[in-house]
Formats: structure tokens, sequence, C-alpha cells
């Protein structure tokens, strides 16, 4: 898999992982708050020393984290396979053969939306759940890669029609 050279998935997709980091950590550190207030034991500066280090985490996320999962994040459509890499501590990298997917679907929640990104989401034979999702796509994109797999599926299938 060294060989591959992996696309960048949008910039946009920056983003869209600092928003997740708000909402997560900016979760957890309402819930740590609204703890705090209801149990007295806790000390003022207690609170104030674990909101500042969850606020510290999210800054050094924001902009360490996002920037390295960024970089490392990209996609190959090759004639016989797909190749997925991602991973800013932990690296993963997933190819999957064209001749084993059952169908390509485009997925988009609300912030997607808003920026204008998708995530191609591509099941296998024999899974009972996707074998592979590329996040951060633009639309456009997504789509243009989703119906490319498509004809290259429908070739081999009816290929194959005329073996027999």
């Amino acid at each position: 898999m060294s060989d591959v050279q992996y696309q960048p998935v949008s910039p946009d997709y920056k983003h869209l992982l600092r928003v997740d980091i708000l909402v997560n950590w900016g979760l957890l550190l309402v819930a740590g708050l609204i703890a705090s207030y209801f149990i007295t034991v806790i000390q003022y500066w207690h609170t104030a020393l674990g909101a500042l280090t969850i606020v510290l985490i999210m800054v050094l996320m924001m902009t360490l984290w996002v920037t390295r999962r960024y970089r490392l994040t990209g996609y190959q459509v090759q004639p016989q396979q797909v190749h997925f890499r991602t991973g800013a501590l932990w690296r993963t990298q997933t190819a999957v053969a064209i001749n084993r997917i059952q169908h390509v679907e485009i997925t988009q929640g609300p912030v997607e939306r808003y920026f204008k990104l998708a995530k191609l989401v591509i099941y296998t034979a024999g899974g009972s759940g996707s074998d592979l999702s590329v996040p951060g796509l633009p639309q456009a994109e997504a789509e243009q890669i989703r119906d490319q797999l498509l004809q290259r599926i429908n070739q081999q299938t009816s290929g194959d029609d005329h073996e027999l």
C-alpha cells in the first residue's frame, strides 16, 4: 500500500473536525460545571481548574490534532481497489476490492451539509455494516466517485454475465 498516492479530502474537513471537538468537549465542560454546582464538596478552584483543563485540551486538539488528522486523511480510487487512510495518533489504511462492493451511498449530517461536505460509504459482500467510509469529500466529488464506482461494478457484472 506504500505506492498509493492518496488524494486529500476537502480543506473544509478541518472545520468539521473542529465543530465535532467543540460539541463533544463542550458538552463535557457543561456537564462538569453542572455537576460541580450540585456537588457541594467540590471547591470553586477545583471547578475552575477542571474547566481550564478541558478548554486547554479543546484548544490543543483544535489546532494540533485537527491539522495532523487532516494531513493524514486521504483516499485513492484505483481500477481494482479503493484505498483510504486516516489517523492522527493511530493510523489506519484500508483497501476494498471493487469486485466485492455491493452498494455505495452518500451520507450527510447537518454540519456536513453546512460545509457542503459528504461521506462516501462503501458496503461490501459479506459485511453487516459499511466496510469503508470516506469523510470530508465535497458533495460533487462524492457523487462523482459513487457514480464511477457504480459504473465499474456494472461493467464487471455485465462482463461476468457474458462469460456464462
